[in-house]
């Protein structure tokens, strides 16, 4: 690190003292310092910008996505679960590329102002760090635009999300920029040699139909794009789209997007300027030269900020590779879990006019070596391996070149922030060391049931808090659904192989049955095979056909089709069966529900690739897998079972359900986890939306001697997560008493859990 040799400063020095500071307010770093400060740490944020968001904030507006992509009800939960279902219940607009507003900013504020345990820096650019010895920071230290206020702010320990790795570089923490070489780490996507190339930088913008004519003079530094071919592998990427009023809009775009050969911290300056003169210049295109119909639109926002995809990546005690992503090892101090594909653009962005902005935008069958299921993320990618106070969140944990295509995405940033930030107040608890944390097994267990009574996912692995006593209870309800995937107006084609996994409550399976369609003047046939399945993502995993069966579809014909299997199975799992159809035959869809998962492999594949739409299905006998004993199983999300409970649709509301825990016991607290519909990111959900399948009218009640009491009474409810505190009660029997959803005909419930505390 640099020092500044007679440097005279205008304004005051000022001095604060933290548990744990957090640097870079991106999604990362509010996850991080909100879960650090709920954990009872004095805990300050501290951010270079006015706005927190980072890359999804207004002033770069890049959408949030993440592990949905790998597979079904994957979206993450926890801290940012909670601030995206609010902004989509308040937001009057997408959360879609150069949509993004300042209603977003301002929730994002809000969640972190009201943590009293938590001061924000915003404007506060960190300059410098003190050290305490060579391996230990002692202080942070940050430059307040504005205020001209010089701030040196001490704690414990400090969390780098500045994307940058700001911090870790300046405190002499190892790192990496570039990429390694396939022979390293025996990555097959790697370049055979190491270079210093990152992915590039982007700026967005947004133009709107004003229903007059608005002509448009592109500056003389404008980069000139007279014909489509110019754009060549990008040209079909920049159509416009109906906003939520029925306006024309044009928003975008992620490949406008520069890198190689600039440096993207030390040449941040001239990236954007490079980044302006392309905008501009697919500006003037679409105006100016071809059949664009863009003759009323106008620009609406320009971003000023790059948003970065790739700088430095800070290198702790496991750096996480290309093969993890494949392979889904369970790591033993697992905190959080990724999914997007291994997303790697083009070295040069838009620079490098004749190729692709990214390889799959070409080239479909590539999804066979880019895509890959859930997989878990271990703490030890999560803090240096030489500075011993300093953990890392965001695009700067851990990791290879590309496993950062896949890890950088923001929600995946969002939960690895909220793991630090609670691995960090735990080293304070418990007076360790993040090594020391990782390498003691009791501690990482506590870290771990500690994310999950946050709301957190870890794959494979339930909650056994032995201070819930809903573990100890056991459940009954009202009512439940059987497993109904009944046919909606909308189908796939089986010249794709499909396959769809699902729950089996009995011990046989008699029949299936496929809702499906035939064009064809002749008949044909198709093939179904019957596997076991480990969880909702496993489509990948080897294992045997346990049966299968043949059918014939009848020529132009549309309805159910019976396959025989008369197999025995073993109740209380999922299966999964895969189709093989041909061209002129569908399977027609249903309506998402938990524990069904699809997915679909062309025949030339190795691979199947997760997908959203789900079809239509019958299981003889029936299976009933949405029982009230799912909510005291320690799952709350679609993993090795659907673990919710949805009361029957045709019986209405109210709905109730009851804990029985044999014996009075008293308790203070409860916590309730609804259904949020994890299946779809929330990007996709309309402006002011209510997920209809959470829970909205409820009451928690108590049996006593007079009958069931109550204790808590909430309207208006759109969270998954609802914490209810009250005074100490003895009850053998505590009953949540549903009175309406958001619009769905269900009670929902994932997880219910009880405590005195």
């Amino acid at each position: 690190m640099k020092s500044l040799q007679n440097c005279r400063l205008s304004g005051k020095t000022i001095e604060a003292r933290y548990d744990i500071i957090v640097v870079g307010g991106g999604l990362a770093g509010v996850c991080a310092a909100i879960a650090a400060a709920r954990h009872g740490c004095k805990t300050a944020i501290v951010q270079d910008r006015p706005v927190f968001g980072g890359n999804c904030s207004s002033e770069i507006r890049v959408a949030a996505h993440g592990a949905n992509s790998g597979g079904a009800w994957a979206r993450e939960t926890g801290i940012i679960e909670e601030i995206l279902i609010e902004d989509r219940v308040r937001n009057h607009d997408f959360f879609e590329n150069g949509c993004i507003n300042s209603v977003w900013d301002m929730i994002l504020y809000e969640w972190v102002k009201k943590e009293p345990n938590l001061t924000s820096y915003l404007n506060t650019r960190v300059i410098g760090v003190e050290m305490e010895s060579s391996s230990r920071i002692s202080a942070v230290i940050g430059v307040q635009s504005g205020t001209e206020r010089i701030y040196r702010l001490y704690a414990s320990y400090f969390i780098d999300c500045t994307g940058d790795g700001t911090v870790g570089a300046a405190a002499g923490a190892e790192y990496r920029i570039g990429r390694e070489s396939r022979y390293e780490f025996g990555e097959s996507l790697a370049p055979e040699h190491a270079d210093k190339m990152t992915q590039g930088s982007s700026l967005l913008f947004r133009a709107r139909d004003v229903s007059k004519p608005v002509p448009f003079t592109p500056p003389s530094w404008a980069e000139k794009y007279p014909t489509e071919e110019f754009l060549d592998k990008r040209a079909r990427y920049h159509n416009s789209k109906i906003g939520p009023y029925g306006i024309k809009e044009y928003a975008g775009y992620w490949w406008i997007e520069v890198g190689v050969p600039f440096d993207t911290i030390d040449q941040n300056e001239e990236i954007r300027d490079e980044l302006l003169r392309h905008v501009m210049g697919i500006w003037d295109h679409i105006k100016n030269h071809g059949d664009h119909k863009a003759e009323t639109m106008a620009i609406d926002w320009i971003g000023i900020v790059p948003g970065k995809r790739e700088s430095r990546r800070l290198i702790g005690d496991y750096i996480l590779t290309e093969n993890d992503l494949r392979r889904r090892p369970l790591f033993y101090d697992r905190v959080a879990y990724g999914g997007w594909f291994i997303d790697i653009h083009t070295m040069g962005g838009i620079l490098a006019k004749d190729k692709p902005p990214e390889d799959l935008c070409v080239n479909p069958d590539l999804s066979d070596k880019l895509r890959v299921d859930l997989y878990s993320i271990p703490l030890r990618c999560l803090y240096s391996r030489n500075i011993e106070n300093l953990f890392m969140a965001g695009r700067d944990i851990s990791v290879t070149h590309i496993a950062l295509g896949s890890t950088r995405l923001m929600l995946t940033c969002a939960v690895i922030g909220q793991a630090a930030g609670t691995a960090a107040a735990l080293c304070i608890k418990r007076n360790v060391t993040p090594r020391k944390l990782a390498g003691d097994h009791k501690l990482v267990k506590e870290l771990q049931q500690t994310l999950l009574k946050d709301d957190c996912f870890i794959m494979n692995c339930p909650n056994e808090d032995p201070k819930d006593l809903a573990l100890k209870a056991s459940a009954s309800a009202s009512s439940s659904m059987t497993l109904t995937l009944e046919p909606i107006d909308e189908s796939s084609p089986l010249d794709l192989f499909r396959s769809q996994i699902f729950p089996v409550t009995a011990d046989k399976i008699r029949t299936i049955s496929l809702f499906l369609e035939s064009t064809l003047n002749r008949e044909a046939e198709v093939k179904l095979e019957l596997t076991s399945a480990t969880d909702i993502w496993s489509f990948n995993e080897p294992k045997d056909i346990l049966a299968s069966a043949e059918s014939i579809v009848p020529p132009r014909f549309k309805g159910w089709i019976e396959f025989k299997l008369n197999v025995k199975v073993e109740p209380r799992r999922l299966y999964q069966i895969n189709v093989y159809g041909e061209h002129g035959l569908s399977w027609f869809m249903t309506k998402p529900l938990p524990g069904v998962a699809s997915a679909y492999r062309k025949p030339s594949w190795r691979r199947w690739v997760s997908t959203k739409p789900m079809y239509a299905l019958r299981i003889d006998p029936p299976s009933k897998p949405f029982g009230p004993e799912n909510v005291i199983n320690g799952v709350a999300r679609p993993e090795r079972w659907t673990n919710i409970w949805i009361s029957d649709p045709e019986k209405g509301f109210p709905q109730s359900l009851i804990l029985d825990f044999g014996d009075e016991v008293e308790f203070n607290t409860v916590y309730l986890t609804f259904d949020t519909f994890l299946h779809t990111d929330t990007s996709d959900w309309p402006p002011l939306h209510r997920v209809p399948e959470c829970i909205r009218d409820y009451a928690l009640k108590i049996q006593d001697g007079n009958g069931w009491r109550t204790l808590v009474e909430f309207r208006g409810n759109y969270h998954r997560r609802r914490i209810h505190r009250f005074s100490t009660v003895k009850s053998r029997k505590l009953m949540l008493e549903v009175h309406s959803s958001n619009g769905d005909p269900t009670a929902r419930v994932y997880e219910i859990r009880v405590y005195k505390e």
